[in-house]
């Protein structure tokens, strides 16, 4: 199944983020659910302050990240 993400590849990228596009909006494949689990449409999501420290790179990842925790 595919599912559409915000994938961050490279952190401190300069604002505007409008300007640099430190996100790339992809398509990724997922696994079908397993046993006990549920797959949940989502219509819409943004991103919290943590997210925004990862992209200007305050709080470094492992890169590439898909964007989007809660």
């Amino acid at each position: 199944m595919l599912t559409c993400a915000a994938v961050l590849y490279e952190m401190e990228k300069p604002t505007p983020y409008a300007e640099s596009r430190p996100l790339v909006i992809e398509q990724l494949s997922l696994a079908d659910p397993g046993p006990g689990e549920v797959l949940v449409e989502m219509a819409g999501a943004g991103l919290c302050h943590s997210d925004l420290s990862t992209i200007d790179g305050s709080r470094p990842r492992v890169m590439p990240m898909v964007m989007g925790h809660e």
